[in-house]
């Protein structure tokens, strides 16, 4: 990319920008392996984009302070378009080069699992990008104002390089480096990576087959939207044969395969959601989550959320009147008004040793009860919608017959406090609002799959948005408007700004690209005003675009 050849202002690439060309280290690829999995965790989990941007676009989280990216104002994203390609996937370029020549098929496996993910989040963010010319400055005829591939075409790379590295993690299961700092080495464990990856790819780009009526903020009509068709037409049957061939195609089946990052916890190596967190009082979570989550009696609210600081008194005792409450998305805050709101919760910011997620259990089993609906298949669609929420649960901590207890961050100092709530799953599941048999039609099964998998992912901000975009759930996202915000009656963006050094120094290819998404001009490129227009390749429904604002009570 031009951007390799170009020094930009900020420092986060410096180590990678200063390196001598000219006297070359003869790094062991397991080694760069290492520096490669935590930068791209780190930039993705815990990074700008997560807690400024699409944690709080999904309405996990919120902005309390410097809210302006809360009400959709755009920001130049040339770190998070750069970034992975003269980092981190400038290293797997290097890795795949290196494990190719030595015949190393296993670590060669695992880089391709990895460079598939990220690339994946870069095209769901972005849509077009460079891709099969990305990367070509190392090589003596390389270009280093690569073309733009389609969305549609990243997706298939992706899905042929997540075959290539299932079976190059078959040949062996011999560890292959504690280096390895996601998986310990293990290629089987890698294995289920690429496959259950394999599986989000292509639920995503298997449509949305259901309409869905959605109750706009008075004076608004109620909008009904229309079904998504497959952008990928052999999507499910695609994921058919991986589900029907366990042994061919091993993936996720218990929270102990995760692809989570797990921190030492000591300096500098902590949970970055901790190290941004920690002294600053920026985020809070989201009304919208909290207003979910409380409607359904959902013991996660104790993990995702510390109680409103003001409804309990530590000193005296007395937590009778403990409770949470979200802020709304986009509003402004005093100093006044923060004892009256939830912080995000203990153990989302401020555990240093804590994992980031990358891709969980609990998600893959949504994905595969969304696949099962869409095949008519209620039975295993119901059973696999429960056991993410079982899974889910378990993962944070909320197990089946136990309960769980509030926590605060007072001071330095994490504190349990004397309240706890009782964990009974089959209660919840027979929650009106959960139950998969209260739900009247698909159209409202497929909604509580989306909105338990939105929920399920808390933390997990840029995947969330890729789902909210697609399936327009949580419903309450797109029934009201933004107070204050920089785009009125836009609605939620359906892409982000592409990099000010591709627009300087590659701008033949990326209006190209731009021209071929019919991505607006106006608007910094980030809205769809007809809704549908400029979206995503795989973003076949059209969401509504509210226009009046809905402030909750006591707001």
């Amino acid at each position: 990319m031009a951007v390799i050849l170009t020094i930009g202002s900020c420092t986060e690439n410096f180590e990678e920008l200063n390196t001598d060309p000219n006297n070359p280290v003869d790094v062991p690829a397991i080694n760069i392996f290492t520096n490669t999995i935590q930068r791209s965790i780190d930039r993705q989990g815990g990074g700008w984009i997560q807690h400024t941007y699409l944690g709080v676009w999904c309405q996990q989280w919120c902005k309390v302070q410097y809210i302006d990216e809360d009400r959709y104002q755009p920001r130049e994203m040339s770190g998070d378009f750069d970034g992975p390609y003269i980092g981190e996937l400038a290293d797997l370029y290097l890795i795949i080069e290196k494990t190719t020549e030595e015949g190393d098929d296993l670590l060669r496996g695992a880089a391709l699992v990895l460079r598939s993910w990220i690339y994946m989040h870069l095209t769901d963010m972005f849509g077009d990008i460079p891709y099969t010319e990305a990367l070509q400055g190392f090589e003596t005829d390389g270009t280093i104002t690569p073309v733009y591939d389609t969305q549609e075409s990243v997706y298939m790379g992706l899905l042929a390089d997540l075959e290539t590295a299932n079976q190059l993690l078959a040949t062996s299961t011999v560890n292959f480096g504690s280096g390895d700092i996601l998986y310990g080495g293990d290629p089987v464990a890698w294995r289920k990576f690429a496959n259950s990856l394999k599986l989000r790819i292509l639920n995503r780009c298997a449509g949305t087959p259901w309409s869905f009526t959605y109750d706009m903020v008075d004076p608004q009509t109620d909008v009904t939207t229309s079904a998504g068709a497959a952008a990928y037409a052999s999507a499910d049957a695609d994921i058919a044969t991986i589900l029907g061939n366990p042994t061919q195609y091993p993936i996720f089946t218990s929270n102990g395969d995760d692809a989570a990052l797990v921190y030492p916890g000591v300096a500098p190596y902590r949970n970055p959601i901790f190290e941004t967190l920690l002294a600053r009082t920026d985020q809070a979570i989201s009304h919208t989550m909290v207003d979910w989550l409380m409607q359904r009696n959902d013991p996660r609210i104790h993990v995702y959320a510390q109680p409103v600081p003001n409804s309990y008194d530590e000193v005296a005792g007395d937590y009778s009147g403990l409770t949470y409450y979200g802020f709304q998305n986009g509003r402004g805050i005093t100093a006044a008004n923060f004892p009256s709101i939830s912080l995000l919760g203990v153990e989302i910011a401020y555990k240093e040793a804590n994992p980031i997620y990358v891709l969980t259990y609990d998600e893959l089993e949504f994905i595969i009860a969304e696949h099962y609906l869409r095949q008519g298949q209620d039975g295993l669609a119901r059973q696999h919608y429960e056991d993410g929420i079982a899974a889910s649960m378990a993962r944070w901590g909320c197990t089946d017959g136990g309960t769980v207890s509030a926590q605060a961050h007072i001071g330095t100092e994490n504190k349990t406090l004397p309240v706890t709530q009782n964990v009974d799953y089959a209660t919840y599941l027979a929650d009106p609002l959960v139950s998969w048999t209260a739900a009247p039609d698909d159209a409202h099964k497929f909604q509580l799959i989306c909105e338990q998998r939105w929920a399920a992912i808390f933390g997990q901000g840029v995947q969330a948005w890729h789902e909210v975009r697609r399936t327009g759930f949580p419903t309450r996202i797109f029934e009201f408007e933004l107070e204050g915000a920089y785009y009125p009656n836009m609605g939620m963006p359906v892409r982000l700004q592409y990099s000010l050094n591709e627009e300087t120094y590659n701008a033949e290819n990326v209006t190209a690209a731009k021209t071929r998404q019919n991505v607006e001009l106006s608007n910094e490129g980030l809205f769809s005003t007809n809704g549908i227009q400029s979206q995503m390749w795989w973003n076949t429904r059209k969401n509504p675009i509210p226009t009046e604002i809905d402030i909750p009570a006591g707001q």
